[in-house]
């Protein structure tokens, strides 16, 4: 967890080294972990940059329903998009469906932003 952090925030070996001894670890047992973080500090952040912002994909199931009349409003004319995301239902006009998918746009320009930016 010390080192997982320190990677994370660059910390430089030096403040590392006095935070282990700050903790309680032994001069030399802060110095052997502070040297191999110095040694391996660049294997390391590459490994927790390919390890974040990774989730398993969503299962979505969808279908689309044309609804022609209605009970409540009479005639309609308008498709429904009924959507399952990992078992969780919803049911979409067109128009919220465009807007659901503007929105998914913009939120992946915003992590594509964000992975330029760690890399």
């Amino acid at each position: 967890f010390i080192l997982k952090s320190a990677l994370r925030n660059d910390v430089e070996n030096s403040s590392l080294d006095t935070e282990l001894q700050q903790l309680g670890f032994p001069k030399d047992h802060a110095g052997a972990l502070t040297k191999s973080y110095s040694e391996n500090s660049q294997k390391g952040r590459e490994a927790l940059r390919r390890s974040s912002l990774r989730y398993p994909a969503p299962e979505i199931t969808w279908s689309t329903d044309f609804i022609t009349w209605s009970s409540k409003c009479g005639s309609v004319d308008e498709p429904l998009i009924r959507l399952k995301i990992n078992g969780t239902p919803c049911t979409l006009t067109l128009p919220k469906l465009e807007l659901l998918i503007t929105e998914l746009r913009t939120a992946a320009k915003c992590i594509k932003n964000v992975k330029l930016l760690m890399y």
